[in-house]
């Protein structure tokens, strides 16, 4: 595999906030822990993180059973009980637990974390790798699809329609039905044949099964892929986790108030540095919701009182809070105060996350203030498109770049058929277009000694008589890529792989696509590949 590297500031629909962190971090320190690349600024932070208090044994016990019925193997377990050593700390990623584990960069968030953690205990430091399943997120549907390229290189969606989004229940409630045995079928028929399918499709089935929670079906396949790797899966939708964390929920419901007028704060304050604000936040806001029949539902304060969203339920401060510490499952954290659970139940010395979780964190630093407890250094995971060798030379037969695909489909074509056009022609028109030129302005010359309005209204009519020209060009032009039809196939079978929906192959298409095509082995191949000190994005030649 070789591979070469593009700056985010290259890559359309970047924000400005992700650009300055990873390019300008000075512009951004305000907002994020400073030292994340420098190892020994590493190993300070991990010193911080373990003089914090932990409910290790606890949280490990819960850990241990998750990861048993995930289908764990001995160096899981053995990352568990380090996890009960009062040295260790956790090296965390997590992503909403997509069907048939959803988008690449969960793969390279994973093998992100997997590498820093080993990258740390190779220098001293006790570290553990760590996945958040987001089992408690309700919004299904951002989950219950997946997309694949199919025999015929088209760009096709899976989606899991045997629980309707408007139920509203979180992803670790959705247990699977029937329907999921055809979306197998569809997403197994879709792949190439290969010599590589029979493991892929055992692992498929073996984990999504009919009366199988989603999100644990999710676990068992990321865990079919990284066991060896000793990664620790966690599913915060257990209401152990929520005893532990209770201290936690009643602290921030105590100060609900400061809380939400801290985040507003800061959110005010990242807004006048000129980026945008992930979350939006309110004086309104409660950092928890309220379990309401199966549902997530958000609470809101006003006059001193709490308002359930959407009914005629209101509570008194004191009320709440006693519910708060009486029954902590009945609550669960909003996407301000998840983090800090997170790091409440493991010492995380280091989160990574994509440009999403990256904008999050500039506004949660308040929140960990407040609530006391050290916020984790936040870095950027991983970022591939893996080119495979037929369409790198698509790409070098039609003189493109990676970065050409940016402009689209159309454009592209264009692209290729100026290059491809009749010398003579392209001169014809070079030479047409200059010589109009001259000669109207040697008569406009004329005309200003003479008829100076006339010579001003010439200009004008230059300008109409040159685009005429140019219109034809492009006319020209245009009709060139559409006679080349097998080039432009050729093109869009590169599109729906590498640049799909006008956007990075890692945030579309499902690992599986590459796994049939090179099998498991390709999950190593990525982990050697990845560099923690890259601040780009990497184009993988397979």
């Amino acid at each position: 595999m070789t591979t070469e590297t593009i700056r985010f500031s290259e890559i359309p629909k970047t924000s400005r906030l992700f650009q300055d962190f990873l390019y300008d971090f000075q512009r951004v320190e305000n907002f994020y822990e400073a030292g994340g690349r420098d190892w020994e600024a590493l190993a300070a932070r991990a010193a911080r993180v373990v003089a914090q208090d932990y409910n290790r044994d606890a949280v490990a016990d819960v850990l241990l059973e998750q990861n048993r019925a995930a289908g764990a193997g001995d160096a899981t377990f053995a990352n568990i009980e380090r996890l009960r050593q009062k040295d260790s700390v956790v090296i965390i990623t997590g992503q909403q637990a997509g069907l048939f584990t959803g988008p690449l960069y969960t793969i390279f968030k994973a093998l992100t974390a997997i590498k820093l953690a080993n990258e740390l205990r190779d220098r001293g430091v006790n570290a553990v790798p760590v996945f958040w399943v987001a089992a408690e997120d309700h919004d299904f549907a951002e989950v219950n699809h997946t997309r694949i390229v199919n025999r015929e290189g088209q760009l096709v969606t899976i989606t899991y329609t045997g629980c309707s989004p408007a139920e509203g229940k979180p992803v670790g409630a959705v247990r699977l039905g029937e329907a999921i045995n055809e979306n197998l079928n569809d997403f197994l028929a879709a792949l190439p044949e290969s010599e590589f399918i029979p493991p892929l499709e055992a692992d498929l089935r073996a984990s999504y099964q009919a009366g199988t929670g989603f999100a644990d079906a999710f676990a068992k396949l990321m865990m079919r892929f990284f066991s060896k790797y000793g990664v620790v899966l966690i599913n915060p939708l257990d209401d152990r986790f929520k005893h532990i964390a209770g201290t936690l929920y009643s602290e921030a419901m105590s100060r609900a108030p400061e809380f939400a007028a801290a985040l507003v704060k800061q959110s005010a304050t990242l807004e006048a540095a000129g980026y945008h604000a992930q979350v939006y936040t309110s004086p309104e806001s409660v950092p928890l919701f309220m379990m309401n029949e199966g549902r997530r539902t958000a609470l809101v304060q006003r006059d001193g009182h709490f308002y359930l969203k959407g009914s005629e339920k209101k509570f008194q401060h004191d009320e709440l809070l006693e519910t708060v510490n009486r029954c902590p499952n009945c609550f669960s954290p909003n996407v301000t105060l998840r983090p800090i659970v997170q790091d409440f139940l493991l010492p995380t010395a280091v989160y990574i996350g994509g440009p999403a979780e990256i904008a999050y964190f500039a506004q949660l630093r308040a929140g960990y203030q407040l609530l006391g407890r050290v916020e984790p250094l936040v870095l950027s995971r991983a970022s591939f498109t893996l080119i495979e060798k037929r369409h790198a030379k698509t790409l070098n037969k039609n003189g493109l770049t990676f970065s050409d695909l940016f402009a689209g489909v159309n454009e592209v074509m264009t692209k290729i058929a100026e290059q491809g056009a009749d010398k003579e022609t392209a001169a014809t028109f070079d030479e047409t277009e200059q010589l109009i030129e001259a000669q109207l302005e040697k008569l406009r010359a004329s005309l200003q000694k003479v008829d100076p309005p006339l010579a001003a209204a010439l200009k004008g009519g230059k300008s109409n008589i040159l685009s005429n020209v140019h219109r034809l060009r492009a006319t020209y032009i245009k009709n060139l890529s559409q006679r080349d039809e097998a080039t432009r196939h050729q093109i869009e079978r590169a599109f729906a792989v590498l640049y799909p929906n006008k956007g990075l192959q890692e945030r579309e298409i499902n690992a599986a696509y590459f796994f049939a095509r090179y099998g498991y082995e390709l999950i190593d191949r990525i982990y050697e590949e990845i560099k923690l000190e890259e601040l780009g994005h990497q184009l993988l030649y397979c």
